[in-house]
């Protein structure tokens, strides 16, 4: 009961908390979901309750989908997303990188490393809020689609890049959350597909899936109420600190 709670609670905050900035839910879910499932089957539990809060958010802002930018960002990061699956298929299988020498001397996984890894980079970014000189380049959104969605392939970590690289395009905020949500979904559906064929689906917790699921529908539903009256800034700098914790537990092997 202890664990549906807190799946409960994570997923209605985070999916309400998120919803504006664009990304934070698959960071806030991913280590949250290793609490009970190996570091590659979370992701995969994250990816699955990541796609259907976006399918739900879609539902409620699909008029205000920008059709241009979709074209010129979207599809690079649907070929990124099915990229970053696949090597993860290959490095969740690579077995442990190395034992950590304090406390139990947990072993951690090349997968948990590279992920904790990319937690802490994009904390990095969030910090020094890193701009994109070259943003009027032709090239500067297909790049910056494919990049988000190849780190979304591999760790769920797509947002960060995504609202780092439209950050630098003047926006309406009803669009921004509109087009991500739709970005962001076809990410998942490219990514689920490569999970689904090294997969073992008994070791998923379809009752988790399910309450976690319907949690975050209800944060998006919070979220597109308040759209104008949250601010972005502080929700970025809570999820920037438990993304910190999270990654340290993932590098030092104790979830």
């Amino acid at each position: 009961m202890i664990s549906e709670i807190g799946i409960i609670l994570v997923c209605l905050l985070g999916s309400f908390a998120t919803f504006f900035s664009g990304f934070g839910l698959g960071t806030i879910l991913l280590p949250v979901f290793s609490l009970y499932f190996p570091v590659e089957v979370a992701v995969v539990a994250t990816a699955l309750v990541h796609f259907a809060n976006n399918l739900f958010k879609l539902s409620i802002m699909s008029r205000h989908i920008d059709a241009s930018l979709f074209k010129r960002f979207g599809l690079t990061a649907i070929i990124g997303g099915f990229i970053g699956a696949y090597l993860l298929s290959l490095i969740g299988k690579a077995g442990t990188a190395y034992v950590f020498p304090m406390w139990e001397r947990n072993e951690v996984s090349y997968a948990a490393f590279l992920i904790g890894v990319l937690m802490l980079f994009f904390v990095y970014m969030e910090w020094r809020k890193i701009k994109f000189p070259f943003s009027n380049a032709p090239m500067f959104l297909p790049v910056g689609g494919f990049l988000s969605g190849l780190f979304g392939g591999f760790s769920g970590h797509q947002g960060a890049l995504r609202a780092a690289f439209l950050s630098k395009i003047a926006m309406d905020k009803h669009i921004f959350v509109g087009t991500s949500a739709l970005i962001s979904l076809l990410i998942d559906a490219s990514r689920i597909s490569v999970y689904s064929g090294s997969l073992n689906w008994e070791t998923l917790n379809v009752r988790y899936l399910v309450i976690g699921a319907l949690a975050a529908f209800g944060g998006s539903i919070l979220g597109k109420k308040y759209l104008q009256k949250v601010s972005i800034n502080f929700v970025n700098g809570m999820v920037a600190v438990f993304l910190t914790v999270m990654a340290l537990l993932l590098l030092t092997g104790t979830i």
